[in-house]
């Protein structure tokens, strides 16, 4: 495995028969495709440093530009005012008409809507162009559309992402920290603001990973799953099964070798209830379960109790969230 090769693979510029030929060989040598996994964590953790100078130097300009073309000369505006002052009145009609007829059609070609879904439960967007999007449990997703046919979607929450190819849209979900750039893809997103981390998984197609600059720093390959830790500002990609990723679409809650406390902000997400957990050593504990979400949150207990000897005690209250405590 060259050095040129890894250049090559991980700044996204090999051709598709570089690409096609490395990572077969990938599959054929664990060894090998646990070391490639390595380098690349170790660049993508490059690739989220702090903006360089240069950036900086480009934000000032941009600004320093917009204040520049937003301070027009008082002379030249009061004397473009009397002549439009003169072609309204002799035009009023016309102009009326065709002030209608544009507003008309930047209703049309620029959108801001709004989704949400309500605390257990999951709902599904339809796009135009017969896209779709899943919503999990208590997810805002923002979607603004400009007339150029780009959508920026902004997310606080879970989505699951069906988007069917076309090479005239841009789609991109703005996460703050990064960006995730759709190539007509299926991936999902869990982007909670309450949560201590961003994860992606790409199921099919390909997404790209993008700084805050909009350069591209990390090609997302079917069957990644991508970490983001905010605290510590970095990220970190494993493989995994993409129907455990998605499995909440399917109404299943699916704990692989969870921490007690990694399940206990699940159910209250989807449950909407407070969960103390009275021992740290309990909450570390891990499990592996698949639990219907239609069920209820003490029936979730009960399983969870059965496997670990664990007790739990539920506090109805009449205004606010319940609050369970875990003990051993």
């Amino acid at each position: 495995m060259s050095e040129d090769t890894f250049h090559k693979i991980l700044t996204n510029i090999a051709s598709e028969d570089e690409k096609r030929e490395f990572f077969s060989s990938l599959e054929i040598d664990p060894e090998k495709k646990s070391e490639f996994q390595h380098y690349k964590n170790l660049y993508v953790l490059s690739s989220l440093a702090p903006p360089n100078y240069l950036s900086q130097q480009n934000k000032s300009f941009n600004q320093f530009w917009n204040r520049t073309q937003a301070q027009k000369p008082q002379r030249l505006i009061n004397q473009w005012m009397r002549y439009a002052a003169i072609f309204v009145v002799a035009c009023t009609m016309g102009f009326m008409a065709d002030y209608f007829i544009n507003r008309e059609f930047t209703q049309k070609t620029s959108q801001h809507i709004e989704y949400s879904s309500e605390k257990g439960s999951v709902s599904k967007i339809h796009l135009e162009d017969g896209s779709s999007i899943w919503l999990s449990s208590g997810t805002i997703l923002v979607l603004d559309k400009n007339a150029n046919g780009e959508t920026v979607a902004r997310l606080n929450g879970e989505a699951y992402f069906d988007l069917i190819p076309n090479p005239n849209r841009k789609f991109i979900v703005d996460l703050g920290q990064f960006k995730v750039k759709d190539i007509g893809t299926r991936f999902n997103i869990r982007a909670y603001e309450s949560e201590k981390a961003i994860t992606t998984a790409l199921i099919d197609g390909q997404i790209d990973l993008l700084k805050e600059s909009g350069t591209t720093f990390l090609t997302v390959k079917p069957g990644e799953f991508v970490k983001y830790d905010k605290a510590s500002n970095q990220i970190s990609v494993i493989q995994q099964d993409p129907s455990i990723v998605t499995a909440w679409t399917e109404g299943k809650f699916v704990f692989i070798d969870k921490t007690l406390h990694e399940i206990c902000t699940e159910l209250e997400n989807w449950y909407n209830v407070d969960i103390q957990i009275e021992d740290q050593k309990l909450a570390n504990t891990r499990y592996t379960s698949v639990v219907k979400r239609s069920t209820t949150v003490k029936m979730v207990l009960k399983i969870l109790a059965i496997t670990d000897q664990i007790e739990y005690e539920i506090t109805d209250k009449i205004e606010g969230k319940d609050i369970i405590r875990i003990r051993k």
